[in-house]
């Protein structure tokens, strides 16, 4: 575990934010050089620009009276700039979750060449039908959809069958309404050639298909985003555009021009170059949280209710205006709603049915810590104690106290030691045997049965919930074994006699009633502290993410930290260790909003079911920095866990990329493709006056910026290797030139080498 802070993840500030020019003293302006546009705050300006041109472009449009070829030109340059307006947000901001909006841009590109094409047929082949232009605008809702489709899944994981049910139940009663109305008439038109009729039919299935998007990612779950709004404002925009149109060519009966559904498509360039634009485009198909299903909104109801009537509307509608009734399509339309209905009745009844077992659990549970609670352990302890007279097996009771609790929570405040106790609870319950039970017994009190167990075995367990007791806390443990010829509130009270003669003895020990302390001591963890190192954007010397680094003191001074961690997993105990070490970290108290915390862990702890057990289910803003030894553990499992880290939030970086053998280092970059390469100190420094160092360390930016990966440099002391990583395009650095490890949190790094213009 070294001594250098970690890569950091995040940009610092919102796009468009403005933020000084930093120069190094002696130095040529690094960076200065480029092109004027290099910086993003500046590209996104020049696009915003653009996109304010494109509005005025629309109200020119709709309100001056202009020449049909200026018309039409004003037309073609407005819709041809969205689109590349969008590809160059997607390009500038490059988010990790890019095929979505690649599809949807692409589709919208696919339109404004299907206009172009259109506009060149108007006067070359203006009676042909259908035309090379009605292939491109079918294309484009294809790759409309399924872009859209892309997003929607990827912001939840796994199926949503109430979104997609919703969808299909505002869909199908559209579907009705199409068919009657547009499909059907076509279908009978002698004017019009097989392929005219099929062309024909194609535009109001492919509005439909539209529809259904909007429907599904109006339903799907995840933040409201300023993209996101834009999106849909864009989708709805091109839908009702397009609406518009067939209504009036079923009016009546030829294709219609009109400035007003014109400016509904122009409106679709110009919002969708506006989404990709705005900063939250790059979370916009970021996973949702996984929330329990609620009762639909308001808004939702009546879309639903809405989607029903729709076969209705269609048969009054073509009952009162003459025509013959299409009962076959009416029919088979309102039958497939009632199925979709029933599927939706039956999907709210089950999240019904999942509540109520909930509610259930709360009741058995503490509020507080989700353990549980006093009820519940008075029902499993007779519970536990019938089994036990039934199959004669031991049965061991334990009660166990946090030390100094109300001194705790008296200095950190009443959420810091609620925190502590839901923390306390999680990491001991993930450790426990499996047939063991920890239960809330009051206040900072604690109960655990431990059926099957002796009063050893049940001492040694809970020394294992010593060592992941969070925040450096300890605890007192009283222990007691049951016997049978006795009732269970006997256990109960030698339990609790032994636990205050723990308490009396000079706490953070076990004792079991009627024996001596048996806290175990064969491999005490050692007494850790942590320090803190900044990560620092090299551009701006903001700092974006600090590294915890553990640190540990003896009798002789401050010890070896490779040392201690290879006696301890001697020992058998090195992954509680880093367990430990990881907790510590995370409770930390003033970490800076928007930074990430980056933890050290080796191979052989990730792939440890105790260290994997006792970390925290909600890992978002942790980097877990994975050492270059690969412990003898192969890729494959390593694989596995780092995809489990990954599910929990966290990400993963690579720490000394350069220092190990080149072809193994490879395989394991290739393999579990991380989030962040950080490169090792023993190219970084002197790489200003080596060439061959530079040339290495221009292979890894290279990699680096293919694969989408953030770099950092290590072990930074030298203010012209600094500069030189910066020509190199290394994003972040760490090293004492900057800062050293300590007990503060930093903002902005200004060392001596630094100043502002």
């Amino acid at each position: 575990m070294t001594d250098t802070a970690q890569p950091a993840l995040h940009m610092p500030g919102p796009a468009g934010t403005d933020r000084p020019q930093l120069q190094l003293i002696g130095a040529a302006p690094a960076g200065l050089t480029r092109w004027p546009f290099a910086n993003l705050a500046l590209r996104l300006r020049l696009l915003f620009g653009l996109l304010g041109l494109m509005a005025v472009g629309i109200v020119v449009y709709l309100l001056v009276p202009l020449p049909d070829g200026v018309h039409q030109g004003l037309y073609q340059v407005i819709a041809t700039t969205g689109v590349i307006v969008g590809f160059l947000g997607l390009k500038w901001h490059h988010p990790a979750r890019r095929r979505g909006w690649f599809l949807v841009l692409v589709g919208y590109g696919v339109w404004a060449a299907g206009d172009l094409m259109w506009t060149i047929e108007s006067h070359w082949m203006p009676d042909r039908y259908p035309a090379p232009s009605d292939s491109l605008y079918l294309s484009a809702y294809l790759a409309l959809g399924a872009g859209t489709l892309v997003l929607v899944r990827t912001r939840r994981a796994g199926r949503d069958t109430a979104a997609v049910l919703d969808a299909s139940i505002i869909t199908a009663g559209a579907g009705v309404l199409v068919a009657v109305f547009l499909i059907a008439p076509l279908t009978q038109d002698s004017s019009l050639s097989l392929a005219g009729k099929i062309t024909s039919s194609a535009y109001p299935l492919g509005d439909l298909f539209l529809l259904g998007v909007i429907a599904r990612i109006y339903a799907a779950p995840g933040a409201k985003t300023m993209a996101y709004r834009l999106l849909t404002g864009s989708l709805v925009a091109t839908l009702a555009a397009d609406a518009a149109w067939n209504l009036a060519v079923g009016i009546t009966g030829h294709p219609i021009s009109s400035d007003w559904i014109d400016v509904g498509w122009l409106a679709g360039y110009l919002l969708i170059g506006a989404a990709a634009c705005v900063p939250s485009m790059t979370t916009l198909a970021e996973p949702a949280p996984n929330k329990a299903e609620t009762a639909p909104s308001v808004r939702r109801l009546l879309a639903l209710g809405g989607g029903l009537a729709l076969p209705g509307v269609a048969l009054l509608l073509d009952g009162a205006t003459g025509g013959g009734v299409l009962w076959p399509v009416i029919g088979i339309g309102s039958l497939l709603l009632s199925v979709l209905v029933l599927l939706r009745m039956i999907g709210l009844l089950h999240v019904v049915q999942i509540q109520a077992v909930r509610l259930a659990a709360l009741a058995r549970s503490d509020a507080l810590t989700g353990a549980p609670n006093r009820r519940t352990w008075d029902h499993e302890l007779s519970r536990a104690c019938m089994l036990s007279r039934e199959h004669q097996t031991s049965l061991a009771v334990a009660i166990l106290d946090l030390d100094r609790f109300k001194s705790y929570n008296d200095t950190r405040g009443h959420q810091a030691g609620d925190r502590l106790l839901r923390e306390a609870v999680a990491a001991w319950t993930e450790l426990l045997p499996p047939d063991a039970m920890l239960a809330r017994y009051g206040g900072e009190e604690f109960a655990v049965l431990f059926p099957g167990f002796n009063v050893q075995t049940a001492a040694d367990a809970l020394g294992y919930l010593r060592a992941v007791t969070p925040d450096g806390q300890t605890f007192s443990a009283g222990i007691a074994l049951w016997d049978p010829a006795t009732d269970p509130s006997t256990a109960i009270a030698a339990a609790d006699e032994a636990l205050y003669a723990a308490k009396r003895g000079g706490r953070d020990r076990i004792v079991v009633h009627g024996h001596s302390d048996l806290t175990p001591q064969a491999n005490p963890l050692p007494t850790l502290t942590m320090v803190i190192q900044p990560i620092v954007d090299i551009t701006t010397f903001t700092v974006t993410a600090h590294e915890a680094l553990a640190r540990f003191s003896g009798p002789d001074g401050v010890r070896d930290v490779q040392e201690v961690f290879r006696r301890t997993y001697t020992g058998g105990d090195g992954d509680l260790l880093e367990l430990a070490a990881v907790r510590a970290a995370l409770a930390l108290e003033g970490r800076p909003e928007g930074q990430d915390l980056f933890v050290n862990v080796t191979p052989r702890a990730l792939t440890s079911g105790r260290f994997l057990a006792g970390l925290p289910t909600r890992l978002t803003g942790i980097v877990f920095e994975l050492s270059e030894s690969s412990d003898d553990v192969d890729l494959v499992t390593i694989s596995t866990a780092v995809a489990r880290l990954r599910a929990a939030g966290a990400r993963i970086a690579l720490d000394d990329v350069g220092a190990g053998a080149g072809a193994q280092e490879f395989a394991r970059m290739a393999a579990l493709r991380p989030d962040i390469i950080k490169i090792d100190r023993s190219l970084v420094q002197g790489c200003a006056e080596d060439a061959g160092r530079t040339a290495v360390l221009r292979a890894l930016v290279s990699y680096a910026r293919d694969l989408g990966l953030a770099t950092c440099a290590e072990g930074v002391e030298d203010i012209d290797d600094l500069r030189h990583l910066t020509t190199l395009g290394i994003t972040h650095v760490q090293g004492y030139l900057l800062a050293r490890a300590g007990s503060n949190w930093h903002r902005q790094i200004t060392p001596a080498v630094v100043v502002s213009p």
